[in-house]
Formats: structure tokens, C-alpha cells, sequence
């Protein structure tokens, strides 16, 4: 089992939305406030429910103030809260459902009714979103707040396909080929070429250092945020054809380089403008949709050892050669061997 969370916003919410849900964020503070002062004091006693409270917020996210504070309480004492805070749902009042063009909406109950909102469906949500509206997982707490002048909601979901694994695939990620996968025991490759990933990175260096020279910086802002969004989507294609590869073998389970660190120890200078995090992020959420167990391993030396016999080889361009087994490999397949053999942390349970 794995959790995911989902952040997102909500799409133009209406002036009577925003005002209700600021006005929600005002009276959660000042209930979950009224709780603790109580407690300190002595006046409220912990059984308290929301019958005892008196404010227009619906019964349902008094209760969580409630189970709220009780655990702050417990944990920090008397803590102080601001005037605004994200206000809380239960999992089983709050829905998320689609239309029928397709507009995914999330509806929750606040002051004066339920309400409908529909929500910005990102590239990296999309896959986690359709599995649950299609019952696939278990929705938790949700979670409604502001953010400068937009709003937002956060909330985790459970996959709950039991994750195992017995076919090790090693995953490396790399420059010439921006992903190398290998499942050793199927004798099976997977090999996607890094040209697209260098021809963004110089493409939208360009344009910045153009930019910059000229002092078009509303432009420049554009372009930053048009090459995130294509960096995203090549990540998005990235891990679905990783998670298509890994489905054909039975009790699949990847094993990904632990990234901490890779800016530093990475001799590639693209390093520091690729989302590696983005990256492994959606492989993990991919593959628990699929029920695919993932694990991160220690990196070190996986591109300098053979993955046949361990001694330290040699690596030209692509190639790897092993002076000691006399083994010749593709090099990024070669360290992809390595990780799939190697024991790592779950990123899934």
C-alpha cells in the first residue's frame, strides 16, 4: 500500500465561493482557538462535540476542528493559531466527481450549502485522479485553503493493490539515454534517448539568454513557464512508458536511483535544470496505480562495475568492457543490471 497527495486548485471559483471559504477559514481558527483556551483553562472538557459548538460551519468540519485540536493539543500545548487557516473535511463528506464534458469537480459542505468547484487537472494528477473517480483508491482528509488570491485543496489517496514484487527492473537515468530500464531475469531493455531533453534545454537557454539582453522580462517569465510545462510533460511520458514496460512482466517491481544528492555528485551539467524529483515522483504514483512495488537504491558505482562479474570495467561513448569477464554491454544497460540487483528502501509498502 501507498499514499499519494494531491494538490491542486480550484478553477475561477465564484465571489460567493471565496468569500464563503474565507469566511470558513476565519471561524475554523477561531473554533479550534475557543478549543484549546478551553482546554487550558479548564472550562471545556475533552468530550466535547459539536453540538457544543456555536458558529455556522456544518457539523461535519467541527468536528474535524475538533479531532484537530484535541491532537495539537495533546503534542504542542497551547498553541496559537492565525486568523486563516486550511479547513478540514473527512474523507466521507467530500466527493470528487465528473461532469459530463469531462470537468472534474470536488464538492465538500461549509456554511450555507455543499458546493461544486471544478478543479485544474495537472499533467502529474491526471492518471491519480481518473483511478479515483473510478473507485480504485481511498480518498482521506481534504484539505481547502488560499494561496495569494487563488484557492487550493490537498488530500492523499491510498492505492490499495497489494504491492509485492519478485521481477526486479532497474531503472537508470542518465544524459545520452535519459532512461535505461532492464529486467535481468526476462532478459528485457527498455532504452529512450536523452535528444529531446538536451534539444528543450538548449532550445529554452537561448531564448532566456535573448530574453535577458533585451530586458523582456514579462516575456521571459512566459517562456520559463512554457518550458516547465514541457519539461513536465516529457516526464509525464517518461514514467508512463517506464510503468508499460514494467506491466508486461509478472509481479513487476522497479528499483530507481536514490536522486539525494545527484546535483552534486552528477558530472552531467544538464543535471542542474532537469526535475529529476518530478521525475520519480511520477514513476512512484504510476506504478502504485498499477500495483507495482518501488524501491530506491544506493547508486554508487552501478556505471563503473559489471553487472556480470563486479570487477571495475571501462566505458566509451555507450559501451561498456569488462578487462576481467570480458563482458560488452551497452553502459547505461549495464548500470541498469546494477541497480536491479541491488537491495533498496520501499518507496511503496
Amino acid at each position: 500500500m501507498t499514499t499519494s497527495t494531491i494538490t491542486t486548485k480550484f478553477h475561477n471559483p465564484s465571489w460567493a465561493r471565496r468569500r464563503e471559504w474565507q469566511r470558513a477559514s476565519h471561524l475554523y481558527a477561531e473554533t479550534k482557538q475557543w478549543l484549546i483556551d478551553g482546554w487550558e483553562s479548564g472550562e471545556l472538557v475533552q468530550s466535547i462535540t459539536s453540538a457544543g459548538i456555536e458558529n455556522d460551519l456544518y457539523a461535519v468540519i467541527q468536528s474535524q476542528a475538533i479531532r484537530e485540536a484535541k491532537s495539537e493539543y495533546s503534542k504542542d500545548g497551547a498553541v496559537q493559531y492565525n486568523n486563516s487557516i486550511p479547513f478540514g473535511i473527512n474523507n466521507q463528506n467530500w466527493k470528487v466527481d465528473q461532469t459530463e464534458n469531462g470537468t472534474v469537480v470536488i464538492g465538500f459542505p461549509c456554511i450555507s450549502r455543499w458546493w461544486y468547484t471544478p478543479i485544474a487537472v495537472y499533467d502529474e494528477i491526471e492518471d491519480v485522479l481518473q483511478q479515483l473517480l473510478a473507485g480504485d483508491l481511498k480518498k482521506s482528509l481534504l484539505q481547502v485553503y488560499r494561496r495569494g488570491g487563488e484557492w487550493y485543496c490537498s488530500f492523499t489517496v491510498t492505492h490499495q493493490k497489494p504491492l509485492k514484487g519478485k521481477t526486479p527492473i532497474g531503472v537508470d537515468i542518465g544524459e545520452r539515454h535519459i532512461l535505461a530500464a532492464v529486467a535481468p531475469t526476462e532478459g528485457e531493455s527498455l532504452l529512450v534517448s536523452g535528444r529531446e531533453a538536451k534539444y528543450l534545454r538548449r532550445k529554452y537557454r537561448s531564448l532566456r539568454e535573448s530574453l535577458q539582453e533585451a530586458g523582456a522580462l514579462r516575456a521571459l517569465n512566459r517562456v520559463g513557464n512554457k518550458e516547465q510545462r514541457r519539461m513536465t510533460a516529457l516526464n509525464h511520458t517518461l514514467s508512463r512508458r517506464l510503468v508499460e514496460f514494467a506491466v508486461r512482466f509478472e509481479d513487476p517491481m522497479l528499483r530507481i536511483e536514490n536522486l539525494d544528492g545527484i546535483q552534486e555528485r552528477c558530472p552531467w551539467p544538464g543535471v542542474h535544470s532537469w526535475p529529476f524529483g518530478q521525475l520519480q515522483r511520477f514513476i512512484i504514483y504510476k506504478a502504485a496505480v498499477e500495483g507495482i512495488a518501488v524501491e530506491k537504491v544506493d547508486p554508487s558505482y552501478t556505471s563503473q562495475r559489471c553487472s556480470a562479474c563486479g570487477a571495475t570495467g571501462n566505458r566509451s561513448a555507450d559501451h561498456f568492457s569488462c578487462p576481467n569477464c570480458g563482458r560488452g554491454r551497452h553502459a547505461d544497460l549495464n548500470a541498469a543490471e546494477n541497480i536491479a540487483s541491488r537491495k533498496g528502501e520501499p518507496c511503496t509498502t
